[in-house]
């Protein structure tokens, strides 16, 4: 699989980098291997990395106010998991575990900053994709005022990058 191309079709990505700049994720980026019933991601855990799917499912579910588990989604081929935590900061809203065995590309949170030390006007970009996604699996209408309080909140994470460059 060529790590570049594939990451060049994923909304996350597509529209937002350029090719020098897919380029350094796909080379920054690990395959990983997971069997089934592995989990990728616990909820509460911090996220330093994010996964995109390249080959099986993954199922996530989240523990609720009562103590319950409810399974929310089935995600394969080309999702991305583990994003929302690895641009605000915030803990894993949810586990994320494998259906079968799951092959995933993995990001990390270094890789990303380097990417937006060259070019930080990609954090708007980001952080507008993520926003629509966060108002889609939240059921809410999507606002400018969201998008931009996402935004902020992934300028903060990643704020140590700028003052560096």
């Amino acid at each position: 699989m060529d790590t570049r191309e594939f990451l060049s079709k994923i909304p996350l990505f597509e529209g937002s980098l350029n090719a020098e700049q897919l380029g350094f994720l796909a080379r920054e980026s690990r395959s990983a291997f997971f069997r089934d019933g592995t989990r990728l991601m616990n909820q509460g855990d911090f996220g330093g990395s994010m996964f995109v799917i390249t080959e099986g499912k993954v199922g996530v579910a989240f523990v609720d106010q009562d103590a319950r588990e409810q399974n929310v989604a089935t995600l394969g081929l080309g999702d991305v998991v583990g994003e929302m935590s690895l641009f605000t900061g915030d803990r894993r809203t949810a586990t994320v575990a494998a259906i079968g065995n799951v092959k995933a590309v993995e990001i990390t949170k270094w890789s990303l900053e380097r990417v937006f030390a060259k070019a930080p006007e990609l954090v708007d970009k980001f952080a507008a994709v993520l926003a629509k996604r966060q108002a889609e699996l939240n059921a809410v209408s999507r606002s400018p005022a969201a998008s931009e309080k996402f935004a902020r909140g992934a300028r903060k994470v990643f704020a140590g990058i700028f003052s560096r460059t």
